[in-house]
């Protein structure tokens, strides 16, 4: 991507002399070392000096190389990631099956204790014709 930018500077002709906008153009050029500048100076119908800079990014073969090496490091790691997303998912998925195991083991459990249960229940009304937890008939009407 070549992005240009551009710098104006206005000085009046009738403060500053050629020298003076001389000076001037050099000391911003000073501030930008490592870019390229093309200088242009204008004077305009109102005795105005338009120095105009226009600064462009290097663009060589080197730095497309370092910014592809850039992006295949940065892809690189993004396939690291979604390795780690992937190892967690396993983890998640290993999880999630052990507490399914948990649950129907848990289920077979309660199933175990309810039949016991039953069974003392059976043996209970065998030898005395009642229910367990079965409340006594009274006949009478208790609204409250």
């Amino acid at each position: 991507m070549n992005k240009t930018k551009y710098l104006e500077y206005y000085m009046d002709s009738k403060l500053y002399s050629k020298d003076e906008v001389q000076k001037s153009i050099d000391e911003t050029k000073k501030e930008f070392p490592n870019k390229q500048i093309d200088v242009q100076v204008h004077l305009n119908k109102f005795g105005v000096y338009i120095i105009t800079f226009t600064i462009k990014n290097k663009k060589s073969l080197i730095r497309n190389i370092f910014i592809k090496l850039k992006f295949k490091n940065k892809e690189n790691l993004l396939l690291a990631e979604s390795e780690n997303k992937h190892k967690k998912l396993k983890e998640d998925t290993n999880n999630n099956i052990n507490q399914i195991i948990n649950r129907v083991e848990t289920h077979n459990s309660e199933n175990k204790e309810k039949r016991k249960q039953s069974k003392v229940q059976k043996r209970f009304e065998k030898y005395n014709n009642k229910v367990y937890g079965q409340y006594k008939q009274t006949h009478t009407y208790r609204p409250y």
